[in-house]
């Protein structure tokens, strides 16, 4: 990642506002990159948060205000006419609406929706805007959720990485082992091949 954190932000904005783009490949894909190779240590998780977790957290928020802010002014006419480009439908937010309905505590939901992916995220934001959700909380369960959700995810990614540092250098020892075997076996041929040749030219 040539960009580090400001790539990380950029790309959860996009993330958020062009439905085609998958759900956390941003986050996986950053951490794969920028934490691969180093240790799961106390210093790296800093390194962790401060170059993934926060800008993606960041970048989710200010994204999903798009949708939510649209949703606010024009409500349902918006979702039923974007919906089929969003991958999302007037049932999706009524699902959010049922689960938030069914939970006692509809803060604590919504915060635990933006933690783990239960609901699709541009439901959520959909639905939030639709019922006029308070803007400061939306702000600040979307930010710590989001950000929560990029932690576990980002040590997915890193993990990942350094799975595959492990896995290419073992690769490359097992081609180098390979490699020795092939010349020593094609040294030994060719020193196999002359002394028959020496011994048929002196009988």
């Amino acid at each position: 990642m040539n960009y580090g954190a400001l790539g990380v932000f950029i790309g959860s904005i996009l993330e958020q506002i062009i439905a085609p783009i998958p759900s956390s490949i941003v986050v996986l894909g950053s951490s794969f990159f920028i934490m691969k190779g180093h240790y799961l240590t106390l210093g790296a998780m800093g390194r962790l948060i401060i170059n993934v977790a926060i800008p993606a957290a960041l970048g989710i928020t200010t994204g999903s205000l798009v949708y939510y802010y649209l949703s606010y002014k024009i409500g349902i006419p918006f979702i039923e006419r974007a919906g089929k480009y969003l991958g999302v439908t007037i049932e999706d937010i009524q699902k959010v609406e049922k689960k938030v309905n069914e939970s006692r505590y509809d803060n604590l939901f919504l915060f635990a929706a933006r933690c783990i992916p239960i609901l699709p995220s541009i439901a959520i934001n959909l639905f939030c805007g639709l019922i006029k959700y308070p803007l400061k909380k939306y702000l600040i369960i979307t930010f710590f959720g989001a950000m929560i959700q990029a932690t576990i995810l980002g040590i997915a990614g890193w993990q990942l990485g350094n799975a595959y540092i492990t896995y290419v250098n073992n690769l490359s020892t097992l081609t180098d082992i390979i490699t020795v075997i092939i010349v020593l076996g094609v040294i030994i041929y060719i020193f196999k091949n002359r002394r028959e040749k020496k011994k048929i030219e002196n009988q």
